[in-house]
């Protein structure tokens, strides 16, 4: 019974992963574009933060610098 269960549990994660596969390659062109657009003001946004305001998010400015040098493609959020 036990090993069912797992079996059974492993089972409803691979298609949980399967799903999440199958959205991630239905986004959209236009999806893409406008996340990269996003992403642009986001890290546009922390560079205009004040050190007082990072300190209070818990970001270094050297955090901040190294977020606005990536390229705007380079999204580890977009999976989410």
């Amino acid at each position: 019974m036990e090993r069912s269960l797992h079996c059974l549990q492993n089972q409803r994660l691979q298609n949980q992963q399967c799903q999440s596969a199958e959205k991630q390659l239905s986004i959209t062109w236009r999806e893409r574009i406008y996340r990269w657009y996003q992403l642009r003001r986001e890290r546009d946004s922390l560079r205009h933060l004040s050190d007082d305001m990072l300190k209070d998010i818990g970001i270094s400015r050297d955090d901040v610098q190294r977020e606005s040098r990536r390229p705007f493609w380079d999204d580890h959020g977009w999976r989410r």
